[in-house]
């Protein structure tokens, strides 16, 4: 009897697989406010299984269309906008923490233009944020 429980249990655990996500039931899906440098931003994120899409509202654009991942308890994600005078790239790291907020680092390549469409100056810049769920501050 001992065996066949055993053995039911192993079963049950290789039937739902090993994947970090599915086995702690984690979901970072919603909205969020994301702050860096004291500026809450609009963060939605949409999660199936591992695979996050989403978007992050800047003050200084349309909203960034963000991919990524999700497992165990990081957040990884990626994205670009630009204007008539610039373009932004991002990639993110963060981790879920256990009061169920996230903090990561975001890194941002920035490219200025002029009018003529000519890049005037490139910068990077790492920046701390955090991220609780809900809409903050609007």
């Amino acid at each position: 009897m001992k065996r066949l429980t055993i053995a039911a249990v192993v079963f049950g655990i290789a039937a739902h697989g090993t994947d970090p996500v599915d086995a702690k039931g984690k979901s970072v899906t919603g909205t969020w406010t994301l702050t860096v440098e004291h500026v809450g931003m609009k963060l939605i994120l949409r999660q199936k299984k591992n695979t996050i899409t989403g978007t992050l509202d800047w003050p200084h654009g349309d909203p960034i269309k963000l991919t990524g991942g999700f497992s165990g308890d990081t957040l990884t994600f990626a994205g670009d906008s630009g204007g008539d005078n610039f373009t932004i790239q991002i990639d993110s790291a963060g981790r879920l923490q256990a009061d169920g907020s996230m903090k990561g680092v975001i890194k941002a390549h920035f490219v200025d233009l002029n009018d003529a469409h000519e890049v005037v100056r490139k910068r990077d810049q790492e920046i701390s944020w955090t991220a609780v769920p809900g809409q903050r501050g609007k």
